[in-house]
């Protein structure tokens, strides 16, 4: 298995955690748009969990891709009113077609940072598109989140007083 700390090279490395941050750069864009770009980073399948507050002994979770696209108010979000961004140096582990990337991230709304903790992206790559099967590329198949309320060294940390 190849991991940031081991043998993995930097393009692969670089290329999946570029998949991630452009997932999180879409919420900078509303509408359609936005919703189309997210989308495009999204596997057919696969699962968003955020391991938050329980409801009914479980947790909030929706299918990939459009329960997950769903979540967010694309139709009602100006620009740049969502921003979500890494906090730290992402750990990347890859294993020929599966990679993981996990890293802290924090979350503002109109410039307010409103809560931070951290993303665990699971990618696989395939042919995702059966009409061009020498296309292979990541697509993100699964995601689990944390989220927590910033503290004042949060903000002061960030930047975002």
């Amino acid at each position: 298995m190849e991991s940031s700390s081991l043998t993995a090279t930097d393009a692969n490395k670089q290329e999946v955690v570029n998949l991630c941050v452009r997932l999180l750069e879409t919420l900078k864009l509303p509408g359609a748009a936005g919703r189309d770009q997210f989308l495009a980073t999204l596997a057919p399948y696969g699962t968003a969990c955020h391991a938050r507050a329980m409801v009914n002994k479980g947790f909030e979770h929706e299918q990939f891709p459009h329960g997950f696209a769903n979540r967010m108010p694309w139709d009602s979000i100006e620009a740049g009113e969502l921003e979500e961004g890494l906090d730290g140096r992402p750990t990347v582990l890859i294993d020929h077609d599966l990679a993981m990337v996990w890293t802290p991230y924090w979350f503002t709304r109109n410039g307010a940072l409103t809560h931070l903790g951290t993303n665990c992206f699971t990618l696989i790559k395939a042919a995702w598109d059966e009409s061009l099967p020498q296309k292979v590329e990541w697509k993100i198949c699964g995601l689990t989140d944390t989220a927590r309320p910033p503290t004042e060294e949060d903000k002061k940390r960030l930047g975002k007083e």
